[in-house]
């Protein structure tokens, strides 16, 4: 809804149209992304303990010293979770914006040049997003190796066509609006076309793809680094922790609950800023019991005016 629109629907209702603002969800996924970001960025840059090597007993349990214990080697745990979801969220947001990158520039060919082009994109799309993601990216490690750079690179890859899509519908739609069109037959150069009036107007869906996307990487890179194809030793991994530390699970359980929790938590925030992203720029509709009492009492009037005169019409002389 336009914003012209809904200062129509205000000054009907009689009063002021009311602001844009973020919801709790959208709130609730920055601000849990950001605190896990805070805190991995003090650990990076002062770390209260060397995260790769003992600071202390093998599987001792929470204390002043280490706030969460430490595993099998005597690491650190808090300072080992720290640096695995800092490790998870790069990956994540790179891994989101290199599909974004090369979804979009592929949906904007497709759905502004069409035919045949739009034909040939759209069925190699569809052949990509067959495939099982996890499987793509276990080729893709074996082909080109294992490590964070190698894992964003192909998770970009499998992520690439779903933006494709998500980009290729809205431009269709606003390809043959009045603007466009008036641009086209100024001579505007096509590539200007796109950049310039159809990319600042399908933003919307590209944001909450883009953090729907980082939340599915999430889930993949720790299900890869369980595999042991994902993050390698000794850089700390919650996929990869959860897989080394399963045959001490009785023995200290938070060394499983732990890096578990950070999967859910980064998973969670990335669907809840998607969440609150899609609310905030979806379309608003007025509701109807919206109108304000003036609006109503003009309306009631309305409807007694336009009843008379077919109460007239309807009471009609007999002849005698």
């Amino acid at each position: 809804m336009t914003v012209t629109r809904e200062l129509a629907l205000a000054e009907v209702a009689g009063r002021r149209p009311r602001r844009r603002r973020f919801g709790p969800s959208f709130w609730s996924g920055a601000g849990i992304l950001v605190a896990i970001l805070a805190v991995a960025g003090w650990m990076t840059l002062w770390p209260p303990y060397d995260p790769f090597a003992a600071s202390g007993p093998a599987l001792s349990g929470p204390s002043a010293e280490h706030l969460l214990g430490t595993d099998n080697l005597g690491r650190d745990t808090l300072t080992r979770l720290a640096l695995a979801a800092r490790t998870s969220l790069v990956i994540s947001g790179a891994a989101a914006l290199l599909g974004a990158v090369i979804g979009t520039f592929f949906g904007l060919i497709a759905g502004y040049v069409g035919g045949w082009v739009d034909s040939v994109i759209m069925r190699v799309v569809d052949a990509m997003l067959a495939l099982p993601a996890i499987l793509v990216a276990l080729v893709v490690g074996v082909v080109i190796g294992n490590g964070p750079g190698p894992l964003i690179l192909a998770l970009g890859l499998i992520f690439a066509p779903g933006f494709a899509r998500v980009m290729r519908a809205p431009v269709i739609a606003l390809r043959e609006r009045d603007f466009v069109l008036a641009a086209t037959l100024s001579g505007v150069r096509p590539a200007r076309v796109v950049a310039e009036h159809l990319l600042p107007n399908v933003l919307t869906p590209l944001f909450v793809q883009f953090a729907s996307v980082a939340s599915q990487v999430v889930l993949i890179e720790a299900a890869l680094s369980y595999l042991g194809q994902g993050v390698q030793a000794p850089e700390p991994s919650a996929g990869r922790m959860i897989s080394e530390f399963t045959r001490f699970m009785q023995m200290q359980p938070l060394l499983i609950i732990l890096p578990s929790l950070v999967i859910i938590l980064l998973s969670a925030a990335w669907n809840l800023l998607a969440d609150g992203m899609q609310d905030y720029l979806a379309p608003r509709r007025e509701p109807a019991f919206s109108l304000g009492r003036a609006s109503r009492r003009r309306r009631d009037a309305r409807d007694r005016t336009t009843a008379s005169p077919s109460q007239d019409t309807r009471t009609e002389k007999r002849p005698s």
